[in-house]
């Protein structure tokens, strides 16, 4: 009997292996509070889609501040501020803010 063609196993696990959340070799985890700021001051979306908009402003972002106590560490892409503290290989995403001055073209 001949076998019917279809998708082969690795075609369909790689959509669920696709990495989508990691940045520089670190996972990246939005929280419950992040998505409510988030969806609050920027754009009123769904959580998935949120989540989704979270972390690539994260991996478009770069690191404007470390703080000494508690070890986070502030992101800004486009006037979006991430605050973001790093334990391990994960870097949880603690707060969303809007910035009030466009810190792209800051001396």
């Amino acid at each position: 009997m001949a076998r019917r063609a279809g998708p082969s196993r690795k075609s369909t696990n790689r959509k669920f292996r696709s990495g989508g959340n990691k940045f520089m070799g670190k996972t990246i985890f939005v929280t419950d509070h992040a998505i409510a700021r988030y969806r609050e001051r920027v754009k009123q979306v769904k959580k998935k889609n949120a989540v989704k908009n979270i972390i690539e402003g994260v991996k478009r972002s770069r690191m404007i501040a470390l703080t000494k106590c508690g070890g986070r560490e502030i992101r800004e892409n486009k006037g979006m501020l991430f605050v973001c503290e790093l334990q391990g290989n994960v870097l949880s995403v603690i707060t969303v803010l809007i910035s009030e001055v466009d810190l792209r073209f800051a001396c």
